[in-house]
């Protein structure tokens, strides 16, 4: 499998999993009150940051959730290498790290050894370097 049909397939599984909780996104008032979802008596709504919100109950569904899907996504990458080096490829550029020649963001969100992830980087920037 493609490292973009993964990120694919966690996408639907995120996407199925904020439905399921509640979570949803706003950046105003007229946004919270148009997208909130249905609360139970006594409950209310938490910020996980970023603008989402979903009901408090459901913050241990949710944590438990994004954790089996980023635990399912990081074995489906390691068992492909191409999928690996995508992977660490797609996290450089989205951190930007080719214009920092700063890799430790997205050394924080990659589940693999500095060294392989400098090996990516250092081919990838000479491609940017010319």
């Amino acid at each position: 499998m493609k490292y973009s049909e993964i990120r694919e397939q966690a996408q639907e599984k995120r996407t199925e999993l904020f439905k399921a909780v509640g979570l949803f996104f706003a950046f105003s008032t007229e946004q919270f009150n148009e997208s909130k979802t249905p609360l139970r008596e006594g409950e209310k709504y938490v910020s996980i940051g970023a603008g989402g919100y979903l009901p408090k109950d459901n913050v241990d569904k949710f944590i438990e959730g994004m954790s089996s899907i980023r635990k399912w996504e990081n074995s489906e990458i390691k068992k492909q290498k191409d999928a690996k080096i995508e992977h660490i490829k797609y996290e450089l550029s989205n951190h930007e790290c080719y214009y920092t020649h700063d890799i430790t963001n997205a050394l924080a969100v990659l589940p693999y050894p500095k060294k392989d992830v400098l090996k990516v980087f250092y081919q990838e920037l000479k491609k940017f370097e010319g």
